[in-house]
């Protein structure tokens, strides 16, 4: 059924948690699997090749080998991508540009209340334009 499947990463344990759905879903159907972060949208001003903008990407990508490469249980359909975007528009404007079929998305507890899982801003905007279906995980 999925053959494309995006990952919404914010280094959140809420994201974590999308995170491990979306490669339980890319097994079962085997779909490629790309994470996506969003980088400060303001880095857009600079050019690609600025040193801060280059020291930012390589940091998140060195991150990214380290907190979430393990918890792929080396997967070889996995890719990861970091910009500088506004998260929500760049997580939708990369599923339509890519043809995703679905994006994942964790969502945050609040402690004080019944689990029930809740999105912020950028969660309801991708669910608004997203052009492909949504998958909302609660951690």
């Amino acid at each position: 059924m999925f053959k494309r499947i995006l990952v919404a990463l914010k280094f959140t344990p809420a994201s974590q948690t999308a995170l491990e759905k979306g490669v339980e879903i890319a097994r079962e159907h085997g779909a490629e699997l790309h994470i996506f972060h969003a980088l400060d949208f303001r880095l857009q001003e600079l050019d690609a090749r600025d040193p801060r903008r280059v020291e930012i990407s390589r940091a998140t990508e060195q991150r990214f080998e380290t907190e979430v490469k393990p918890l792929l249980n080396g997967s070889n359909n996995a890719t990861f991508g970091c910009q500088p975007a506004d998260p929500a528009m760049g997580i939708c404007k990369l599923a339509r540009h890519n043809n995703y079929d679905l994006i994942i998305l964790g969502s945050h507890q609040q402690p004080e209340k019944k689990p029930m899982g809740r999105i912020n801003y950028v969660g309801n905007t991708i669910l608004e334009k997203a052009p492909c279906p949504v998958m909302l995980v609660p951690s």
